[in-house]
């Protein structure tokens, strides 16, 4: 491993490590403040925008590191040769609101072919996609672009060795799991007042979510202890 792999090791540790220790927080409040319940309605919103708010503090991580790490050189190269304009950049805002409204249907669609209410419980319906797309679509946007956020939701991302994509590639694929376990519980005989739609989905995409981050931390972890031993 180089040292430029090994910076963005370093980059994609922190990251993760932010997300764990954040999130593992946020969970514990929501259960512990009694809003366990509100997860399926709107009173939830402001948690999501926290957990968007994060991914955009995290675009200042690589500002920490000494040297510039290879998965976010190609962003600033295109940075230097031109200079954004306010209309291109509302036309990038343009795109991602686009894109995510759009996105947004679909999961729907699919979400209501998959047995959610089709004539009711629309708040509770809604509040899941909106969660779905908070933790799959906003963060790999806004760190890999929307075309490659796109690539990836879509399974025709092709570039390889790009340790960040691979990683929000895993936290995708744990959300939705998550969110298909979850949707296990809810016909069951239990009579918990959890069960009710669509508050199962929700936490398990959560978990699925911070899941992953703590599977990337421990691999990460381990290739940077592997490599401190080579290099002794």
């Amino acid at each position: 491993m180089g040292v430029g792999n090994k910076t963005e090791q370093r980059l994609l540790l922190s990251y993760c490590s932010f997300t764990c220790i954040y999130l593992s927080v946020i969970l514990i409040l929501v259960k512990f403040n009694d809003n366990l319940y509100n997860v399926g309605k709107y009173k939830f919103l402001p948690v999501l925008m926290i957990l968007t708010f994060a991914e955009v503090i995290k675009l200042l991580f690589p500002m920490l590191q000494a040297e510039v790490p290879t998965i976010i050189k190609i962003e600033q190269r295109a940075l230097s040769k031109t200079k954004r304009s306010w209309a291109k950049s509302l036309r990038e805002v343009f795109k991602f609101s686009l894109t995510a409204l759009v996105l947004s249907i679909v999961y729907y669609i699919i979400i209501v072919l998959f047995g959610a209410p089709v004539l009711t419980d629309h708040e509770e319906t809604t509040m899941l996609v909106i969660t779905l797309i908070t933790l799959t679509f906003v963060p790999t946007s806004l760190h890999l672009g929307v075309d490659n956020a796109l690539d990836i939701l879509t399974g025709t991302y092709s570039q390889k060795g790009n340790i960040l994509a691979d990683a929000l590639r895993l936290n995708i694929q744990a959300t939705i799991l998550g969110t298909w376990l979850g949707a296990t519980v809810i016909p069951l005989d239990w009579d918990r007042p959890w069960q009710i739609w669509p508050i199962p989905c929700i936490i398990g995409a959560l978990l699925g979510y911070l899941i992953a981050y703590f599977i990337t931390v421990i691999k990460t972890l381990t290739t940077l202890k592997l490599h401190r031993k080579v290099h002794r």
